[in-house]
């Protein structure tokens, strides 16, 4: 069952961080809106030629509902339309509608985020409706950022589709697992606040972003915007190729992170589920050594290895 009241707050949330919009809709692939948030004025004449815009690329969304996640930019003289497929069991548009003279790429990035939460809530997930503010230069604000009681830490968490990313962050800060897998749509946040002593506390934030090449220029953003001191790269022991990609996401982090001083971490998950992971363990260490990182072998099925991981990040 859909979270219409969920999903109202979390555009509700989105409309306020970025006033300069008129509209963001959620709507299925048979244009019917799921739910919506708009300023005053915003009328059903111009939903209608909304809807009209985009019948094209929702029948394309109803024929590739698992692997679509493409997303596009369009000008009208009435408006400017961003949107966003969500492929999966609920397969919709998410859709930015702002005036004909906004500059609406500058939100592109933000909406990813906003667009996780909308996917995880259309597959019956709990989500987390608040949103972190957006300055000026594109950085992003967490309340806990504003804290004189404990260090933050922003931690990139990057790898190919279906290494367990997303699953890593989830147990750790949530102690839940799942086992139906549903892609990162460009980047999701998780939280996890760490009490050092009675007076002192540690926050790690976890930005997992998703590993497909469809968000290489999202997670080109938030390289360059979340000032992360480690990015930690994870492979599936389980697919070698993902191990053999480990070299092409550290070019990529190289490229686009402005750190000098970033910690890199590899890590090996699924290890319980390969009888013999001498081969790559030993590949993996000598790739460690090149980048001068630490590797740790994890499992999120079973916990193996992920509190030694985190807590080593955290302090």
């Amino acid at each position: 069952m859909i979270k219409t009241e969920t999903l109202d707050n979390l555009l509700e949330n989105f409309i306020e961080n970025i006033p300069e919009l008129t509209a963001a809709l959620i709507v299925d692939v048979d244009g019917l809106i799921i739910a919506q948030k708009s300023i005053k004025g915003f009328d059903e004449e111009i939903i209608g030629a909304i809807m009209a815009i985009l019948d094209q690329t929702m029948n394309k969304v109803k024929r590739f509902a698992e692997t679509s996640f493409g997303s596009g930019t369009l000008d009208t003289n009435e408006f400017r339309l961003f949107y966003l497929e969500l492929g999966g069991d609920v397969p919709a548009l998410f859709v930015l509608v702002a005036d004909p003279y906004s500059d609406i790429d500058k939100y592109i990035p933000y909406s990813y985020l906003v667009a996780e939460k909308v996917s995880l809530a259309l597959y019956d997930r709990e989500i987390d409706t608040a949103l972190p503010k957006l300055l000026e230069d594109g950085t992003l604000r967490f309340n806990s950022h504003n804290s004189d009681s404990g260090s933050v830490k922003n931690v990139l968490v990057i790898g190919s589709s279906q290494v367990g990313k997303t699953t890593l962050t989830r147990l750790y800060t949530k102690q839940k697992f799942t086992e139906m897998y549903k892609p990162t749509i460009g980047i999701s946040i998780a939280e996890k606040e760490l009490q050092i002593t009675q007076q002192i506390k540690s926050t790690l934030y976890l930005f997992d972003m998703g590993g497909l090449k469809t968000f290489a220029k999202i997670r080109k953003y938030f390289y360059q915007k979340l000032d992360a001191k480690t990015i930690m790269i994870v492979f599936d022991y389980t697919k070698e190729a993902t191990l053999n990609d480990v070299s092409d996401w550290f070019d990529e982090a190289n490229l686009f992170n402005k750190e000098s001083d970033v910690n890199y971490i590899l890590v090996g998950n699924k290890v319980d589920l390969i009888d013999d992971a001498g081969h790559m363990r030993t590949r993996a260490e000598e790739i460690a050594m090149k980048h001068n990182c630490q590797f740790f072998e994890t499992s999120a099925q079973t916990g193996q290895g992920i509190d030694e991981l985190f807590m080593n990040i955290a302090f």
